[in-house]
């Protein structure tokens, strides 16, 4: 029997993540929740159920197990997971990991991960905590990504990468081994990152060179 889950979410990101979950067969979606849309609509064919401040109702009505939070923006997403745990101290984030995804020997998966179709993982990389893994990128040997950290489509790592915490590498990036991108920092697309990249910084361009400071919790996506 599939595990219930709720999505926390109801955008761009949702619909994909929807997909995955569909494809991985693993889990049953009770519906979503999301304060942006009306409770009794239909999202992707499934039902918002409420608001985010009813999770505990809906969790005892719909015998929910666990929760996937299909929002994009790394600062946003730790802030849910914060609320969710207040409100739900016993909570379980699961996974949705499409079926196409390579993941190699002895790598480490975190909880609330999603990764996208055609990517891969590769031996001994470390994949932190709610983090994301876009369409069709490489996540090399050894690589470690921290807690909330994420990757976009058509992005390649290097061998011995580090993404620390809310670091965000966007479109078509690639990283050379041994490279290092601060936390909260925002590599942006089409970048080659030779050299490693402080926190709290944008930074991009061939080869990606700081641009300027970036304050936490500031936007990246549109």
């Amino acid at each position: 029997m599939k595990k219930k889950i709720l999505l926390i979410g109801a955008g761009h990101h949702a619909k994909v993540i929807i997909d995955v979950i569909n494809k991985e067969g693993k889990y049953f979606i009770v519906g979503l929740v999301d304060s942006r849309h009306q409770a009794g609509t239909y999202f992707c064919g499934h039902e918002i159920l409420g608001r985010q401040e009813e999770i505990p109702t809906l969790e005892k009505k719909y015998d929910i197990s666990g929760y996937i939070i299909c929002v994009g923006d790394n600062w946003m997403r730790s802030k849910i997971v914060t609320q969710l745990q207040e409100l739900i101290p016993k909570i379980e984030f699961y996974n949705a990991i499409h079926p196409s995804v390579e993941i190699g020997s002895n790598v480490k998966l975190g909880n609330g991960i999603v990764v996208m179709p055609g990517c891969i993982i590769n031996t001994e990389a470390a994949v932190g905590n709610h983090t994301i893994i876009n369409t069709n990128s490489s996540l090399e040997h050894n690589c470690i990504m921290e807690d909330f950290s994420s990757i976009s489509a058509g992005v390649t790592t290097g061998g011995f990468v580090i993404l620390k915490k809310f670091a965000a590498i966007a479109l078509g990036v690639t990283i050379f081994d041994r490279i290092t991108i601060g936390k909260h920092s925002v590599i942006g697309s089409g970048s080659l990152v030779t050299k490693d990249i402080p926190g709290s910084v944008l930074a991009y361009g061939s080869p990606a060179r700081v641009v300027r400071k970036r304050e936490i919790g500031e936007k990246y996506l549109k």
